[in-house]
């Protein structure tokens, strides 16, 4: 009676799966074992162990499943059931034959909020056999109540969607990065400790984001930190807009001094393995201040931080070209900017007037801007840039470079580049090249956001086109943004400045147009089928005054995410996501600050 009584306690020991309580999960489904008439008890390779609900604490819509393993073991399936039985499950493959560890965890993504999720966890040795087969029962909270709705049309089959949201409760305004299926489904979402995930960026199964703050982190997407970098340790703050992974695996980041008088206005390179930094560029001696050609920027002072007015630079994207070492800058104020690594000027995108100014005093502001300017007055905002006084040069913020440029003396002229028709005939219109008015064939961006560098070599960038024109007021009803696509191609003489050439646009056109309309933030992406996704993230945005929001009325608040063939034009799928607002949820300046396509999956570690 004893042997028996051992017997039964050790195939128990051996066989754990056999019991419900000892995983925390339902077993409700036959395991198969395929061929085991060989088999012995020595061949058993692997038990699955507890389920842990959002073990990293960081995504609400994630589990783990302990995996007991053995030699053989190579391959492990999660299969997260659709809500809608008409629908496939969502499958996700791990290979775990390389681990050198007695267990390791099973990811389970893609979990569906306030429901009891149905997962399927499958077991395969090294020869494809089944070994273990279990299903869990996983039940979700629900989403937070201020989470956007969202509308979607059309047929997305080039992944998910993820975005980073700006939340707007007064107890602790936040961005969460939220990420829904083709379904246009929330399937996935952060809940950090602190309050920013801005900026985002995706890298090798990996998101890249920081806390707003000193902190740039590398996440799993379920949530675990993989390491993190403080740039204050390097004298650095306020980490801001974009980050860029380069090919060598060094970081990109934008970021302000931490003793500087203004903001948005430096970039840095960190070698993340050594936690060093390997470059620096002060962006004052790049961009110039142009707050004299906006009434929507105020009077540039430095280290006053009201309005916004320390950030003349507003530096808002990155973009590396490896194909000549390269770096695209965009500044919301004043155009985008290609430098080379050590930081030389190559090439500047943006209207001409932009290199004048009225300055004979050489004091670097407008003298006219000076004369009249009133902070009370937005009509007061901006110089006389369109009379016969804007002759002087205009030069960067940190004055004339010092750098030695070999054939010429500094001057933005030189950067600027002109405009060709489509039979690439140059366009000699004044008021074309100063960005007063547009030609039939080409119009310069306004306000831009996100420049990068597509497969064909061209630029694509997001024309927020807000002050579209230097118009005043800088929105209004007929206002548009929309996607663009430059063909640059580079002065044959010496390399800087050269011509531009419009390819392509997509203009957001809503009735009123407005309506479609992001006058910050937004995005443009290539994605792998060749589309491209477009992003207007602040649809509706609480920089309208009040005399506007009424003329605005019932029309969207929230962002929009478009997937369109550039072939064509033709429109493949949209997402709105709409803003929930309320009086403990107020209106914000944007809803979506960008988004990507991707794929959720982990690698198992």
């Amino acid at each position: 009676m004893k042997v028996f009584v051992v017997l039964v306690m050790l195939v128990m020991f051996l066989f754990p799966s056999c019991s419900e309580n000892v995983h925390g999960h339902n077993n409700d489904s036959d395991v198969e074992q395929g061929d085991d008439s060989e088999m012995s008890e020595d061949d058993v390779l692997s038990v699955l162990g507890e389920l842990t609900l959002n073990p990293s604490g960081n995504i609400p819509l994630s589990a783990e499943i302990e995996l007991y393993v053995k030699e053989n073991v190579s391959e492990v399936e999660v299969e997260v059931a659709d809500v809608s039985e008409s629908k496939p499950p969502f499958l996700r493959k791990y290979n775990v034959g390389s681990s050198d560890s007695e267990t390791v965890n099973i990811p389970v993504l893609g979990l569906f909020p306030d429901h009891i999720n149905s997962v399927v966890v499958r077991v395969y040795d090294s020869k494809g056999n089944l070994v273990e087969e279990e299903k869990f029962k996983i039940e979700t909270g629900a989403l937070p109540h201020d989470f956007p709705q969202i509308e979607m049309s059309g047929k997305i089959d080039s992944g998910w969607t993820i975005v980073n949201y700006l939340r707007t409760p007064r107890s602790r305004p936040e961005m969460n990065a939220i990420a829904v299926d083709e379904l246009g489904r929330i399937r996935w979402y952060t809940d950090m400790p602190y309050p920013a995930v801005f900026p985002i960026r995706l890298n090798n199964g990996y998101i890249y984001l920081s806390d707003g703050a000193d902190i740039m982190y590398k996440y799993d997407f379920m949530g675990f930190q993989k390491e993190k970098w403080d740039v204050s340790e390097f004298g650095y703050t306020e980490i801001h807009h974009d980050i860029f992974i380069k090919d060598d695996e060094n970081i990109l980041v934008g970021v302000s001094k931490n003793d500087g008088e203004w903001s948005y206005d430096w970039m840095i390179e960190i070698d993340p393995v050594r936690n060093s930094l390997r470059g620096t560029w002060d962006l004052k001696t790049i961009f110039p201040d142009v707050c004299d050609l906006y009434n929507d920027i105020p009077f540039t002072e430095p280290g006053n931080s009201a309005g916004g007015a320390n950030a003349p630079i507003h530096h808002n994207a990155i973009w590396y070209d490896p194909e000549d070492n390269s770096i695209l800058l965009s500044s919301q104020r004043s155009g985008v900017a290609k430098i080379t690594h050590s930081g030389y000027l190559k090439w500047f995108l943006a209207p001409h007037i932009t290199a004048y100014i009225d300055d004979a005093d050489g004091n670097g502001m407008s003298d006219s801007f000076v004369e009249n300017y009133d902070p009370d007055n937005p009509a007061s905002n901006v110089g006389d840039f369109r009379g016969d006084n804007y002759v002087d040069d205009r030069m960067p913020i940190a004055g004339k470079p010092h750098e030695v440029y070999s054939s010429f003396d500094f001057r933005y002229q030189e950067f600027l580049l002109a405009p060709l028709d489509r039979n690439g005939e140059l366009i000699t219109d004044n008021d074309v090249l100063m960005g007063f008015i547009d030609h039939g064939d080409f119009s310069w961006p306004f306000r831009p956001h996100s420049p990068l560098v597509l497969e064909n070599g061209n630029i694509m960038l997001f024309d927020n086109g807000m002050a579209r024109n230097f118009s005043f007021p800088p929105f209004s009803p007929n206002h548009y943004s929309r996607a663009v696509e430059y063909e640059i191609i580079p002065d044959e003489t010496d390399g800087y400045g050269g011509t531009i050439r419009q390819v392509w646009e997509y203009v957001i056109e809503e009735a009123p147009l407005w309506y479609g309309f992001s006058p910050v933030v937004s995005n443009v992406e290539e994605l792998g089928n060749g589309n491209r996704l477009i992003v207007s993230g602040s649809l509706g945005s609480g920089f309208y005054p009040d005399p506007l929001k009424q003329m605005y009325g019932d029309g969207p608040v929230g962002a929009l995410v478009i997937e369109v063939d550039p072939e064509d034009n033709s429109e493949k799928n949209r997402l709105f996501f709409e803003r929930y607002i309320d009086a403990d949820y107020p209106i914000t300046e944007f809803t979506v600050y960008r988004a990507h396509r991707f794929e959720l999956i982990m690698k198992v570690e």
